[in-house]
């Protein structure tokens, strides 16, 4: 189904003043209009917010050409949020090599991954109670958070293509993280951003 040129805002609650890029992934699964679809998982959602919420007008029209993967963005392993860390520690790296938060972050992430994966396998979080596998899937959102405004920090000047290149990356990298588990996937990878001569 393809995605209305509609404009993207930032966050916020009214369907009639224009909808976030989260707000529109809700209307494009056909769920309720909300900022935190069901069919996306939470962290997806958190990082897709603050890609939005730091794009520029030129960067959020990019990130239509996201939402029907946004929608497939869902997720059972107990680990993903810090893979996302990871990547998004990973984008300040690439930016900063050698940045010491960074890299200190990018340990801790690919440490918390084993330690998921280990701990809670996705095997038996289907059989824990549903409170047991909604933890795993929201831990480690306060590092996400900090980690995505690291990226914001070293992505360029606010508006600029520079920053929407950085951010609209970012959301692949972390699309490609979930889409690539194994499920089929009925579109191809998002495209990256291209700049605008």
């Amino acid at each position: 189904m393809p995605c209305d040129p509609v404009p993207l805002d930032p966050g916020h609650d009214d369907p009639g003043a224009g909808p976030c890029l989260m707000e529109h992934v809700s209307m494009v699964a056909g769920e309720a209009f909300r900022a935190w679809p069901r069919c996306t998982h939470p962290a997806v959602a958190a990082l897709a917010t603050q890609v939005d919420d730091h794009c520029s007008p030129e960067g959020r029209t990019a990130l239509l050409r996201r939402a029907e993967a946004l929608v497939l963005a869902d997720s059972d392993d107990p680990a993903l949020t810090w893979r996302l860390v990871g990547v998004a520690a990973e984008t300040v790296l690439t930016r900063r090599p050698g940045e010491r938060v960074a890299t200190r972050r990018l340990a801790r992430a690919r440490r918390h991954r084993r330690v998921w994966s280990a701990g809670a396998p996705r095997a038996l979080v289907h059989r824990l109670p549903r409170w047991v596998g909604a933890a795993c899937r929201l831990a480690a959102l306060d590092e996400l958070a900090a980690a995505l405004h690291h990226v914001v920090a070293v992505s360029g000047p606010p508006s600029s293509p520079e920053r929407d290149i950085v951010l609209v990356a970012l959301l692949d990298a972390a699309l490609d993280e979930v889409l690539d588990e194994g499920r089929p996937v009925p579109t191809p990878s998002p495209a990256r951003l291209e700049t605008a001569a």
